[in-house]
C-alpha cells in the first residue's frame, strides 16, 4: 500500500490553545481509519486538516507527493482529490439529483447524468431522484450527502460522524455503502 497522507509533528492552535497535536501519522491508500475519542479531542480538527479546510499551525503534512506547509493553502488540484461528508449535511433547495450533480457541474463535467444516476442507485435513492431534497428524512439526506461526495470520485473520502443521530437501519445502510465503495473503487474513507 502506498502512503496517501503523512503528518509529522503537526499541531493546530487557536491563539494560545493547542487543540490538536499529532507526532506522526501515515494513512495508506485503501485504508479505512476510524478516529475515536471524547468530544473535544481534536477528531473534527484533524478531519479539517486532512480535507485542507484549515492549515496546520506547525509541522509537515504531505498528500502523496504534495507538501502542505503550515499556514499554506493546499493547491486546488490537491483539495479536489478529497471530499468530506459532515454529520449534518447541508442540502441545496433543489431535487435530490441536482444536489448530487452540483459538484460535477462546478467542475465543468456536464455529461454526468449517467454517473449521477449510478451513484443514486448505489445509495438506494433512485426512486427519490426528482424529489425536493428538503423533504427527505435524516437518513435519506445523509445518503444524498454521501452520494454528492461519491460522485466526485475522490481519492480520500472523509466522514465526520456520518451515522450520528440516525436510526439503526440507516446506520447499517451507510456503513454498507462505504464498505462497498472501498472494496469496489479502493476509495479511502476516514471517520
Amino acid at each position: 500500500m502506498t502512503v496517501l497522507y503523512t503528518l509529522r509533528d503537526v499541531t493546530k492552535r487557536y491563539g494560545d490553545k493547542t487543540v490538536l497535536s499529532v507526532d506522526a501519522l501515515d494513512i495508506h491508500t485503501g485504508e479505512i481509519l476510524a478516529l475515536v475519542g471524547p468530544s473535544g479531542a481534536g477528531k473534527s480538527t484533524l478531519l479539517r486538516l486532512l480535507n485542507f479546510l484549515q492549515p496546520a499551525t506547525t509541522g509537515v503534512m504531505h498528500f502523496e507527493k504534495s507538501q502542505i506547509d503550515p499556514g499554506q493553502e493546499a493547491p486546488v488540484e490537491v483539495r479536489r482529490r478529497v471530499t468530506t461528508v459532515f454529520q449534518r449535511p447541508v442540502l441545496l433547495k433543489r431535487s435530490v439529483e441536482s444536489n448530487v450533480a452540483y459538484g460535477l457541474r462546478l467542475r465543468g463535467r456536464r455529461e454526468s447524468e449517467a454517473l449521477v444516476q449510478t451513484t443514486l442507485a448505489a445509495v438506494g435513492l433512485s426512486d427519490l431522484a426528482k424529489q425536493h431534497a428538503r423533504t427527505l428524512s435524516g437518513g435519506e439526506a445523509q445518503r444524498v450527502a454521501l452520494a454528492r461526495a461519491m460522485v466526485l470520485e475522490p481519492d480520500a473520502l472523509l466522514l465526520d460522524e456520518p451515522t450520528a443521530n440516525l436510526d439503526p437501519y440507516n446506520v447499517g445502510l451507510i456503513e454498507q455503502i462505504v464498505a462497498k465503495l472501498n472494496r469496489e473503487r479502493g476509495r479511502r474513507s476516514y471517520w
